[in-house]
């Protein structure tokens, strides 16, 4: 049973890759509960209510861009949901080092960035 997320002011919550998947529906899960929520993505639509940013997980000067951005139209963020993520999905005997090391990059050095940033 999902339990209902009640705050008593709206928050500025931040979903990385809020264009698809996942990511998009937290981002609209957000938004109905009343919060004000924004995204840095790649490409894509997205949810209805949610300001986007396009921003690029593998570049610290890309995310504080973004984040800048966020603030400076949102105000602070108080919520990261830290979500945006790529596979390359084969045979592990296929993968490259390259691939292996790009999607290492987006899915978890994506988000130490992010966090890092958020807790300025």
């Amino acid at each position: 049973m999902a339990t209902e997320l009640s705050t008593s002011s709206p928050r500025v919550v931040l979903v990385t890759g809020a264009n698809r998947g996942i990511g998009r529906a937290i981002a609209e899960r957000f938004v109905a509960l009343g919060d004000t929520v924004a995204t840095i993505y790649r490409s894509g639509d997205l949810p209805q209510g949610v300001f986007g940013v396009k921003g690029d997980m593998t570049s610290s000067e890309s995310i504080d861009a973004a984040f800048t951005e966020i603030e400076k139209e949102l105000g602070p963020v108080q919520v990261l949901v830290a979500n945006a993520g790529i596979t390359k999905d084969q045979l592990l005997m296929r993968m490259t080092d390259e691939e292996f090391e790009s999607v290492l990059d987006v899915n978890l050095t994506g988000t130490f960035r992010c966090v890092r940033r958020a807790s300025k």
